[in-house]
């Protein structure tokens, strides 16, 4: 896991490229995130670090393949992911809040970092889960399966929605309009 130490930045600012294998990563996503993905590919990440004053900007992009399960008929499919991001850090000042605290708007929108260190693979990781979608769908007309038999309506269709479909409407089959 890629840690860049704030003195280590540069007045000119600092570009860097790094790439983390999935195995890498696998301890980390089990600890911090409960969505069901693997990383098919390496996690590449670049970025582009300045200082401003106290606080950090970084501009970014990340991008690797992953492997997602469809919402829809549960297979595994392959998830290309690219994504920009532009984020401030900002130094935490202050120990532990012991009392509750209501945050501002700019509050919600900070990032902060401690210990005079940034966590880039952390930052990187979570813009990969920023852009997971929350419905994955490994192709937009997925059909799914059927409820009842669970055949996989993308590879054939079945007869268990059209024997209902006739069992619940055949009471209009006796109407008889004038």
């Amino acid at each position: 896991m890629l840690t860049l130490k704030l003195d280590d930045i540069p007045d000119e600012g600092l570009e860097l490229k790094w790439k983390e294998e999935p195995t890498a990563l696998s301890g980390y996503l089990e600890s911090l995130s409960e969505i069901d993905f693997q990383f098919e590919n390496p996690l590449q990440s670049e970025a582009k670090i300045r200082r401003m004053g106290e606080s950090v900007l970084i501009q970014g992009r990340v991008h690797t393949v992953l492997q997602l399960r469809c919402v829809r008929c549960l297979k595994e499919f392959s998830y290309p992911l690219a994504s920009g991001f532009e984020l401030t850090l900002h130094p935490l000042k202050g120990g532990a809040i012991e009392e509750e605290t209501e945050l501002s708007g700019k509050d919600l929108e900070s990032n902060f970092f401690e210990g005079g260190e940034i966590h880039l693979s952390e930052i990187a990781c979570e813009q990969v889960f920023l852009e997971i979608p929350m419905q994955p769908l490994c192709q937009e007309v997925c059909k799914g399966l059927c409820p009842d038999c669970g055949k996989d309506l993308n590879l054939s269709t079945c007869d268990c929605t059209k024997k209902e479909l006739e069992l619940e409407f055949s009471v209009l089959k006796k109407l008889k309009l004038h």
